[in-house]
C-alpha cells in the first residue's frame, strides 16, 4: 500500500474520509516500519485504541512527558500510537500544534494522523468543522469505501448523508452512484477539504475485494480521469487484505 501511494522516506500524512481509515493507517504504519522507518500513529479526532500487533500505545498527561516517551521508543521496529487519554473507549487525539511540534522534534520519520471520523460507515462528506487536518501535512489521503455505491444515501450507510447529497447532486434516499462519489471527491468542500496548499493528494478507493466494488472503483477513477481531476495518485484496493492486487491510476 505504501509503495502504491509512493510514500517517500519521511512525511506527515493526514487520513480523511470513510470506509477504512484506521485499517489503512495501521497497514501503512506496518509497511513503513518494515522499511526501517520510525513511525507514529495518532489522531486529531477520536479513534479506538490499537491492537497490540498494530502499535504500542503511549498515553501521557502533558506535552513534555509525551515527547520524552516518544524519544525512548522511536528506535523500536514497531509503530507507536500516541494520544492524551482514553475516554469512553476511544483515544483522545493530539492537537495540530502538538503534532507540528512532534514533527519538528525529528523523532519519527513518518507521523500518520487519522483526521476525520465517519462512525464506521463506508462513505461521508465533511461537515463545516471537519476534517481536522494539521496545516503542515505533507500528504493527505482520502479514503472512500466502495461498498456504499449502489446502496441508499441515508445515515445508516453514509456519514453526513444530507451533506453528501448536497455536494454529490443526489436526493436523500437515492442510490449512491459513482458520479456522485466523483462530485464529492472534486468539490472544494468535499473529500479533500482543508488539504494544505502544496500537499500531495492521494485517493484510496477501499473495499475493492467486495462483489462489484472493483468495477465501481474503475468507473469512479475513469470519470475522474476523463474530467482531468485525478489526484496525484489514485488507487483501488483493499486495505484489510494483503493478497488483493492494488490498481494504481494513472
Amino acid at each position: 500500500m505504501a509503495e502504491a501511494l509512493n510514500l517517500p522516506g519521511h512525511g506527515l500524512l493526514a487520513i480523511v474520509g470513510a470506509g477504512g481509515k484506521t485499517t489503512a493507517m495501521y497497514r501503512l504504519a506496518a509497511e513503513l516500519a518494515g522499511r526501517g522507518l520510525r513511525v507514529a500513529c495518532t489522531t486529531s479526532t477520536r479513534i479506538f485504541p490499537p491492537k497490540p500487533h498494530q502499535a504500542r500505545l503511549i498515553l501521557a498527561e502533558n506535552n513534555e512527558r509525551l515527547l520524552d516517551e516518544c524519544r525512548d521508543t522511536a528506535s523500536l521496529d514497531h509503530p507507536v500510537c500516541l494520544a492524551w487519554a482514553v475516554d469512553g473507549g476511544k483515544l483522545m487525539g493530539l492537537t495540530p500544534d502538538f503534532i507540528h511540534n512532534l514533527a519538528d522534534a525529528g523523532i519519527f520519520d513518518w507521523i500518520l494522523v487519522e483526521a476525520d471520523g465517519a462512525r464506521c460507515l463506508p462513505l461521508k462528506a465533511p461537515a463545516a468543522h471537519e476534517p481536522a487536518i494539521p496545516a503542515r501535512s505533507s500528504h493527505v489521503l482520502a479514503v472512500a469505501g466502495l461498498t456504499a455505491i449502489g446502496g441508499p444515501l441515508d445515515e445508516r450507510h453514509v456519514c453526513r448523508s444530507a451533506r453528501f447529497a448536497e455536494l454529490g447532486g443526489l436526493a436523500l434516499g437515492a442510490s449512491v452512484t459513482p458520479a456522485s462519489v466523483v462530485r464529492v471527491c472534486t468539490h472544494p468542500e468535499g473529500m479533500f477539504k482543508g488539504a494544505p496548499e502544496g500537499s500531495v493528494r492521494l485517493l484510496w478507493l477501499n473495499q475493492a475485494d467486495m462483489p462489484h466494488a472493483l468495477d465501481h472503483g474503475r468507473e469512479v477513477l475513469g470519470l475522474l480521469r476523463d474530467s482531468g481531476a485525478l489526484p496525484q495518485i489514485a488507487c483501488i484496493g483493499a486495505a484489510g487484505s494483503l493478497t488483493f492486487a492494488t490498481e494504481v491510476w494513472p
